[in-house]
């Protein structure tokens, strides 16, 4: 037998926290992490246990939180 993929959704909300933009990523209402920018540099951050990852771009941000986010969910 021959698992059934589950569907997941995933959002991404825009705001601005201290003058600088910010990527809120959600599963379902779930906040699971933030992509930040700092001094023209990206940074992700997994909510769950505070791991910061230094990234080059947006998308590679929200691609390392969701990694991260599946590798360490129980």
């Amino acid at each position: 037998m021959s698992k059934r993929d589950k569907k997941i959704e995933v959002n991404v909300k825009d705001i601005e926290r201290h003058h600088q933009p910010v990527q809120q990523i959600f599963i379902g209402r779930r906040l699971i992490g933030e992509v930040t920018t700092e001094n023209e540099r990206f940074k992700a951050l997994l909510v769950a246990d505070q791991s910061e990852f230094n990234v080059r771009s947006q998308e590679e941000g929200l691609e390392m939180v969701l990694q991260q986010y599946h590798l360490h969910q129980r």
